[in-house]
């Protein structure tokens, strides 16, 4: 087994199962966050505008925000507002334009969703966003944010935020902090937000006209230019085999803390990752699972928690496919192994499923291997069917058809059929359903 399957095994217990607000007649469009944290007292304090669009008939919305306590909730819109369960409801006055702005303001001491290291004033987030900031966790609704990361510069430790999208602005406030504006453009499902505060060395590249930064306190500039070597490879290759361009102006990669995820523009990767690449220049996978996310998950993503496969499987392939492209199959056909070892120890314990599960409320150890490892050998048996020319087509058609969108298993495997003139049922029902 890989160390790349290792880690991704141990770290599966921290994939987010979010449970959303379940109002379909609401559509957040765009949010714009003010945050400011107190590192040494594990704080939030946060203002959010939301720019949403409702039904002529809605009465009520509803946001989630995990253990926060919400202060205020202002807007022309508003009558009244309470919490209850993790959310935030708003009850609505009549006749409302389609598209209104609320401002919410909150604070508390999240325990998930973020992690506070005092003894080297740095924090990060990972998934449960709702736990730092109020939003709406549904996966379908996507939406852009601006991001303003308040910074203390009058702690020698602090000198930058790093956050999902592309930086636009740095500046000095009347109280002596720094405030750092970053800003998402393209529609991306809130779980894809996320910043890290805290004194990086910093690596820099241009990359025709993408800037990829990586940063890290624990690894020097020239170690981070080794790490992340193969970064602009990487983009070249999920352009190529999707026919989509890389959305930002800027890809952010930073070594920190205990856990990787995947934000919208920005990866966290665990702080000891970065020394095993120094040590063996192939263990690339987890940078280019998490790159991969920029287009299967982050922006061709899952209709449903259920269907997480299409995200999870996607990227994990994906990783494998690209050591093929940089290292040789051998590297390709030894990942692929490695998730077959994952899924034939899943099949002999008896907990083998399908691949679209019709709920993923309390997923198990099992459960998340079926998704990422069962799901990504099922591509490559699919590749192996199809052959490569045809494989990749249908990817590329799939990838292009639906960018920016909402997918299932059913969408997919009618994309595959459609670019490749064959009947993939079969296939299918045995492997997917």
């Amino acid at each position: 087994m890989s160390q790349f399957t290792k880690i991704l095994v141990f770290l599966l217990c921290v994939v987010c199962n979010q449970v959303a607000a379940q109002n379909s007649d609401f559509d957040v469009l765009n949010y714009h966050l003010k945050i400011e944290l107190d590192i040494q007292a594990k704080s939030v304090k946060g203002e959010v505008d939301i720019l949403f669009s409702v039904d002529d008939a809605t009465q009520q919305i509803a946001l989630d925000c995990g253990s926060l306590t919400v202060d205020a909730v202002d807007g022309n819109s508003v009558a009244a507002f309470q919490q209850r369960d993790h959310q935030l409801i708003i009850q609505l006055k009549d006749k409302l334009p389609k598209e209104n702005y609320i401002h919410i303001t909150y604070q508390g001491n999240p325990t998930r969703g973020i992690h506070f290291m005092p003894e080297k004033n740095q924090v990060y987030t990972f998934f449960s966003t709702s736990e730092w900031m109020v939003c709406r966790n549904l996966i379908t609704d996507k939406a852009s944010i601006a991001m303003d990361v308040i910074v203390d510069e009058n702690s020698q430790a602090v000198a930058r935020a790093i956050a999902c999208g592309d930086l636009v602005e740095q500046k000095k406030l009347d109280n002596g902090k720094i405030c750092f504006s970053w800003v998402q453009n393209n529609l991306v499902p809130a779980y894809t937000f996320g910043f890290a505060i805290g004194e990086f060395n910093h690596s820099i590249i241009k990359h025709n006209e993408t800037l990829l930064n990586c940063y890290s306190a624990a690894y020097t500039k020239a170690q981070l230019d080794t790490i992340f070597q193969y970064t602009a490879d990487m983009i070249d290759f999920f352009e190529s085999k999707t026919g989509v361009a890389y959305q930002n102006k800027s890809y952010n990669q930073i070594l920190i803390g205990n856990y990787y995820q995947e934000m919208a523009g920005f990866s966290v990767l665990k702080e000891t990752y970065g020394a095993m690449i120094l040590k063996d220049s192939t263990e690339t996978n987890l940078v280019s699972h998490e790159m991969a996310h920029q287009w299967w998950g982050n922006n061709i993503t899952c209709e449903r928690w259920g269907e997480f496969w299409l995200n999870e499987a996607f990227a994990t392939f994906m990783s494998a496919a690209y050591n093929e492209h940089r290292f040789g199959k051998e590297k390709y056909l030894k990942d692929i192994n490695a998730y077959r070892e994952v899924y034939e120890k899943v099949k002999k314990e008896g907990n083998d499923k399908s691949l679209v599960f019709k709920n993923w409320n309390n997923p198990s150890s099992s459960d998340r291997s079926i998704v990422y490892f069962k799901g990504a050998y099922v591509l490559h048996l699919m590749r192996e069917e199809l052959g490569d020319v045809a494989f990749w087509k249908g990817v590329k058609h799939y990838s292009k058809k639906y960018f920016g969108k909402s997918v299932n298993a059913k969408l997919f495997q009618q994309a595959m059929e459609e670019a490749t003139d064959t009947d993939l049922q079969p296939f299918f029902d045995k492997w997917v359903y």
